[in-house]
């Protein structure tokens, strides 16, 4: 299997932060992997640098195999690499299809062809399994709608190597089930996908892999079914957890 993902060297300081300290993250394509680490780790800070939002101040971002170091937000997702964030980006009093194809919509003449964004939005939802109606206004979604709708957003946009950041810190326990059922069926479409998290049942349920940061750094990297929750905490802390 080839790799999708392989960032080496990471660095990146905010002041007197230093978010980043020579991090490093392989990620194998077709796979679920979890970046796990306590709040500060730089999991989000790496991913944002894969994801084109911010530049490393060192170190090499490597996408199937092309060196893409210092991309932007738009070169990424022209790669096929889409970020869902913590925080939604969405605007409420538009329609869910309006949302998805904003800035790529689709027109008849200088109109807005509407009916055509539904149809193009609703295949997508369909072939990936998002349940969400395209004509339903986003104000009027659950919180978990309105991740489906990040989601198939991204997807819409040609994602292929989809990061999640934190995405079940807001969803009941049935949206966190509908979201595992979803990754899933985007991996066995060949997608790969990186899961920010801290929950480590989480971990254990559904990813193949995981990697550990603690303080800016990689520590350690598992496959799943060959650790447990005890030996990732004991990674996470550096010290033993009861």
């Amino acid at each position: 299997m080839s790799d999708a993902i392989e960032l080496s060297g990471i660095e990146k300081r905010f002041g007197g932060v230093h978010a980043n300290r020579g991090a490093a993250l392989t990620v194998a394509s077709g796979e679920i992997h979890a970046l796990v680490g306590e709040n500060g780790a730089g999991k989000s800070t790496l991913m944002r640098i894969l994801a084109g939002l911010i530049q490393p101040d060192a170190g090499t971002v490597m996408v199937e195999g092309r060196d893409v170091t210092g991309w932007r937000t738009s070169d990424a997702i022209a790669a096929g690499v889409g970020m869902v964030h913590q925080h939604f980006m969405l605007v409420p009093t538009l329609t869910v299809a309006e949302n998805v194809v904003l800035g790529r919509e689709p027109h008849r003449g200088p109109v807005l062809d509407l009916a055509r964004a539904r149809s193009e939005v609703s295949e997508v939802a369909a072939r990936y399994g998002l349940r969400v109606e395209a004509a339903r206004r986003v104000g009027d979604l659950s919180v978990g709608e309105a991740q489906r709708v990040e989601i198939l957003k991204t997807l819409f946009r040609g994602a292929r190597i989809l990061i999640l950041d934190e995405p079940t810190a807001v969803l009941s326990p049935p949206e966190v089930q509908d979201l595992w059922r979803v990754l899933r069926a985007l991996k066995e479409g060949g997608g790969t996908i990186v899961l920010i998290t801290h929950k480590l049942d989480e971990v254990m349920q559904v990813s193949d892999r995981v990697t550990v940061m603690r303080r800016g750094e990689t520590v350690a990297r598992f496959d799943t079914r060959a650790t447990n929750p005890a030996e990732l905490a004991r990674a996470m802390v550096g010290r033993e957890v009861a």
